[in-house]
């Protein structure tokens, strides 16, 4: 009977950790060399490689000190040649880094944004902008998305409304 409850319980918070796990698209921002390191784990080994040099959009999921993971394992190359890449060579899935990927802002009217201390509206504002500008992910709680600007001088809570996850685009 113990065995039964135990395993009941486990099954439970295994539902309740896959239901707290939000994922949010980016697409990847990397100015630095040829290539953008995918890794087995966070600070893990390197297991892919991205071409810098293509457009990339993927989805990310359970953010972990500044790591996050790549959902499903699958990159989305835009532009002239679309396709779906099932990334190859982890049993321990895949992580990329918060500063080689990103997320433009929405605000092509001129609105000014936000970034604010805690996901709340009502929350102290810690920077506002007119310009749009590229934001890098750190955490996603709700409809809310905690940022750093590309500068890395900011960090602070954006409604996710507010957030274009291609570059192409202006997500209209």
């Amino acid at each position: 009977m113990k065995v039964i409850r135990f395993v009941f319980l486990l099954m439970l918070a295994m539902v309740a950790n896959v239901g707290n796990a939000q994922s949010l698209s980016v697409y990847i921002s990397d100015n630095d060399g040829e290539f953008t390191n995918v890794r087995n784990a966070p600070k893990g080994k390197v297991v892919a490689k991205i071409p810098t040099s293509k457009i990339v959009i993927l989805d990310v999921t359970s953010p972990q000190n500044g790591w996050w993971q790549i959902d499903g394992g699958e990159v989305y190359y835009t532009g002239d040649d679309d396709e779906t890449v099932k990334l190859k060579g982890s049993s321990t899935g895949y992580w990329i880094h918060h500063s080689v990927i990103g997320l433009g802002t929405r605000n092509y009217g001129g609105e000014t944004l936000q970034l604010r201390k805690s996901p709340d509206k009502k929350s102290a504002v810690v920077f506002s902008f007119k310009e749009e500008i590229r934001l890098m992910p750190l955490e996603v709680r709700g409809d809310w998305v905690k940022v750093k600007t590309g500068d890395g001088k900011h960090t602070g809570w954006i409604e996710g409304e507010w957030l274009c996850d291609n570059p192409l685009t202006n997500c209209c």
